[in-house]
C-alpha cells in the first residue's frame, strides 16, 4: 500500500525549503600559480618557493608549473577541464628542472705536471696510495672539524663516509676536500712550504691531482642526476655538501707555483702577498648555487634521511627584526669576545651599512645613470671589450638587493653576539661561533641575483659601478672571515679582500676606498 503524505507534512516541508539557504564558501583570493601538489588536493597554495607551507608540513614533494605555463595554456595541453596532473607526472617534472642544474669545475689555470703519471686518476674504484693518504686524512681530521655541532659531526663523520664508499662520484669529492684541507692548513708565516700547522700532516698532495678528483667528483654527480632511475637524494645531498666545503676552501688558493708544482699559502699575509694580476675567484660563487638548486628538488626527502642535521639552522630567521632598534642604535660589545674580527665586525657593522646605503642614494641622483624601459636605473657610461650583463648595462637596483642581503646578514651577526653565554667566564669564542654557524650566515651565494654575479664575471674596464658590487662583495666576504674556528671560511677569503682592495685603489674613487677600509681592517 503506497504512503501518501499527510496535508500538514507537506506544508511543513515547504516551509522547511522556503527558510533554506545553500552554504556559501568565505571569499578569498585564489591562487593560481600554486604548486601541482596542492592543486591535486584541492587545496590553497600559498605559493612560497621552493616548498609551500602545505607541501612541507606534510612532507610532500612541492613542484611549481614553469613560468611560462598559463591557465590558458594548461587548459590547451589537457583536453578534460577537471584532469589534475598525476603523481607520476609531478616527480617527472621535479626530475626535468633538476636534470638542468650544471656545474663548471674550478679552473686554478695549473700547468701540465712534469711527472704525469703520479697524479692521474684511475677511473675505477681502486685507490692508489695517495688516495689512501687521503682519505685516512679525511677520516682522522677533516671529517672532525667541518662543523663545530656535535650532532651534525656525525653526520661528516658516519653518514658522508658510508655514503661515499658506495658511490665512486662522493669518494672523489671527499679525497678532493680532503686535499684542499692538506693544502690550506699549512702554516707559511716562516716562508718554509713543508711546515704545516698540524704536525700529523708529514706529506703534501699535489694540487693537480686534488683538481682531478674535484672534476671526476662533479662529472660523477651530473651523471647522478641525470640517470634514468630516481636517484639516491641522501648521496646527492652529501655530494652537495662536500663541494660547498671544496669551493669556500678554494678561497685560500693562490695560483700555484708552475715550476714546483705545489701550492703557496694565501691565508695568511699582508696586501703585498697578493698581487694586483691576481685575478678575482667568482667561479665558486657559481659553484655554490648550482648545488643548492639540488637540494630545493629533494627537499621533503632529505628531510627525513640520515643527514637531515645538516639542513637545519635553529638561528637562520629573522628574530633579529624583533629587537632592530636596538641592534641599530650600537651593540654592547660582549667582553669575553677574544676574537679581534669579532670585535671590530661588532663596533663598526652599523656604519658599514649605512655607508654602503649612502653611496647607492648618491648613485641614484648622479647624471651617469638613466632610466630603462622597466623603471630600473642603468650604467649609461659603456664598457669597452666587456661580456657583462646586458652588454654592460649594469642596474643599480641589482646592487640595493644585495646591499639588503648584506643587512639581513650583518644584522644575523649582532642579533647573536647580543645573546648571552651559557657560561659567562668562559674565555673561548666557540659558543658564539657555534650560534654563527647555526644562523647559516655563509649560505648568501644563492641569494646573490644573477645580474650580480654576472656584473662580477665581467671583463672590461672598472668604472664606478663595478667598483660598487666589488665594495659590496668584499663587505660580503667579511660575513665569512669572522668564521675563524672553521678552516674552510675565516681567513681563506682574506686574498679575495686583498685583491679587490688593489683594484678599488687603481679606480680611484675616495669614496669607495674609505669604504674598503672597514672590511680590510677587519681581517688585518
Amino acid at each position: 500500500m503506497p504512503l501518501h503524505t499527510m496535508p500538514g507534512q507537506e506544508g511543513s516541508r515547504n516551509a522547511a525549503k522556503s527558510h533554506f539557504r545553500p552554504k556559501q564558501r568565505i571569499s578569498h583570493t585564489k591562487s593560481r600559480n600554486g604548486c601541482y601538489t596542492c592543486k591535486l588536493r584541492r587545496v590553497k597554495c600559498d605559493e612560497v618557493r621552493p616548498v609551500c607551507g602545505a607541501c612541507l608540513i606534510r612532507g610532500d614533494d612541492c613542484v611549481y608549473p614553469s613560468p611560462g605555463d598559463t591557465r590558458g595554456q594548461r587548459r590547451r595541453q589537457r583536453p578534460g577541464s577537471r584532469e589534475r596532473p598525476s603523481s607520476e607526472s609531478i616527480h617527472f617534472q621535479a626530475r626535468n628542472d633538476t636534470q638542468e642544474v650544471h656545474f663548471c669545475p674550478l679552473n686554478f689555470n695549473l700547468t701540465a705536471p712534469e711527472d704525469p703519471q703520479n697524479v692521474s686518476i684511475q677511473r675505477e674504484s681502486s685507490l692508489n696510495m695517495s688516495d689512501l693518504n687521503l682519505l685516512q686524512h679525511f677520516i682522522l681530521h677533516t671529517s672532525k672539524k667541518m662543523t663545530l655541532h656535535k650532532i651534525k659531526m656525525v653526520a661528516w663523520e658516519r653518514g658522508i663516509l658510508d655514503l661515499a664508499a658506495a658511490n665512486d662520484f662522493l669518494m672523489h669529492l671527499v679525497l678532493a676536500l680532503a686535499g684542499i684541507d692538506i693544502l690550506t692548513t699549512r702554516d707559511g708565516h716562516d716562508g718554509n712550504i713543508q711546515t704545516f700547522s698540524d704536525p700529523s700532516i708529514s706529506w703534501s698532495p699535489r694540487l693537480h691531482s686534488i683538481m682531478e678528483h674535484h672534476q671526476l667528483g662533479l662529472a660523477g654527480l651530473q651523471e647522478a642526476l641525470c640517470a634514468p632511475a630516481e636517484p639516491n637524494a641522501e648521496a646527492l645531498l652529501a655530494g652537495s655538501m662536500l663541494v660547498v666545503g671544496f669551493a669556500f676552501a678554494s678561497l685560500g688558493i693562490k695560483d700555484p707555483n708552475p715550476s714546483m708544482g705545489t701550492f703557496q699559502n694565501s691565508s695568511h699575509g699582508s696586501p703585498s702577498a697578493f698581487p694586483s694580476q691576481a685575478p678575482l675567484q667568482i667561479q665558486w660563487l657559481h659553484l655554490v648555487r648550482g648545488v643548492t638548486c639540488i637540494l630545493s628538488q629533494f627537499w621533503s626527502t632529505l628531510r627525513r634521511c640520515r643527514l637531515r642535521s645538516l639542513l637545519f639552522f635553529n638561528n637562520a630567521n629573522d628574530d633579529w627584526k624583533l629587537c632592530e632598534t636596538e641592534l641599530r642604535s650600537g651593540v654592547a660589545l660582549n667582553q669575553n669576545i677574544q676574537s679581534k674580527r669579532l670585535r671590530k665586525f661588532a663596533t663598526g657593522a652599523n656604519r658599514a651599512l649605512t655607508d654602503l646605503r649612502d653611496i647607492c642614494v648618491d648613485l641614484r641622483h648622479s647624471r651617469n645613470f638613466e632610466e630603462s624601459s622597466d623603471g630600473l636605473l642603468l650604467n649609461a657610461t659603456p664598457r669597452s671589450e666587456q661580456s657583462g650583463y646586458a652588454g654592460g648595462r649594469i642596474s643599480l637596483s641589482a646592487c640595493e638587493q644585495v646591499i639588503g642581503v648584506v643587512e639581513d646578514l650583518y644584522m644575523r651577526i649582532l642579533y647573536v653576539l647580543q645573546m648571552k653565554p651559557l657560561n659567562s667566564q668562559s674565555p673561548s669564542d666557540l659558543e658564539i661561533q657555534i650560534d654563527l654557524e647555526d644562523a647559516a650566515i655563509s649560505a648568501w651565494p644563492h641569494r646573490l641575483p644573477e645580474e650580480f654575479i654576472a656584473t662580477l664575471d665581467s671583463h672590461g674596464n672598472v668604472d664606478t659601478l663595478f667598483g660598487v658590487s666589488l665594495t659590496i662583495l668584499a663587505h660580503l666576504y667579511s660575513t665569512i672571515a669572522i668564521f675563524e674556528d672553521i678552516w674552510y671560511l675565516g681567513k681563506t677569503c682574506d686574498a679575495e679582500i686583498y685583491k679587490i682592495n688593489t683594484l678599488i685603489h687603481g679606480l680611484g674613487d675616495e669614496e669607495l676606498i674609505r669604504l674598503m677600509e672597514w672590511p680590510v681592517d677587519i681581517i688585518e
